[in-house]
């Protein structure tokens, strides 16, 4: 693994490993939130959907998470498909005391938002940089820029900052839990049987 600017780099590396790194850091996260006694501790991520490797991540580590009182802050690129979306949320939720989506998860709808890059900050020490949100994800070169140490986590902060000022509030109708239902398949109408 080479290492830039005391960050680590890895050009392909498989998803199932990339979420499993995230899933380390916000175990991390929640550990030492225990340990150190942190006063409100949060993570803050930018992701192209809510199946990004580090929303995989937080539902895998959601009930640690909530143990320790870590908050999750979101920005996401794309929002749907809605069952993908309403999981997310569930995580999301699932931390929150008093659920308030509205005040943890926005929208960067507008276009021009689409030049930033995935990103999660986690904690006071780890901050992770992945692909341009604007890429398909069929067609991402995996970029995975894990970088530690206050001058990461503050650049990843401020950057996240300025995306929630130019997001947006998620839908209502998005962040209504409440309205999640598995809906049944439609089944084709009865024939009516013709009298012989």
């Amino acid at each position: 693994m080479a290492r830039r600017n005391g960050a680590n780099y890895r050009g392909q590396q498989p998803l199932e490993a990339e979420i499993d790194r995230h899933a380390s850091a916000l175990s991390r996260l929640a550990e030492q939130a225990l340990e150190d006694d942190i006063d409100s501790p949060v993570c803050t991520m930018v992701l192209r959907s809510a199946k990004s490797a580090p929303a995989v991540a937080l539902a895998q580590t959601q009930d640690a998470l909530a143990a320790s009182g870590v908050a999750v802050k979101a920005i996401l690129t794309k929002v749907d498909p809605e069952q993908d979306l309403h999981a997310f949320f569930a995580s999301l939720s699932a931390l929150m005391p008093e659920p308030n989506l509205e005040a943890h998860v926005r929208w960067a709808r507008n276009p021009r938002l689409m030049d930033a890059h995935e990103q999660a900050v986690y904690g006071r020490e780890l901050c992770w940089t992945g692909d341009a949100v604007r890429r398909d994800a069929d067609k991402r070169n995996r970029l995975v820029l894990f970088e530690s140490g206050p001058d990461a986590v503050l650049r990843g902060l401020q950057a996240f900052k300025a995306l929630w000022a130019a997001s947006e509030p998620v839908p209502a109708r998005l962040l209504d839990l409440s309205l999640i239902h598995i809906s049944e398949p439609t089944r084709p109408p009865l024939l009516s049987r013709m009298p012989s």
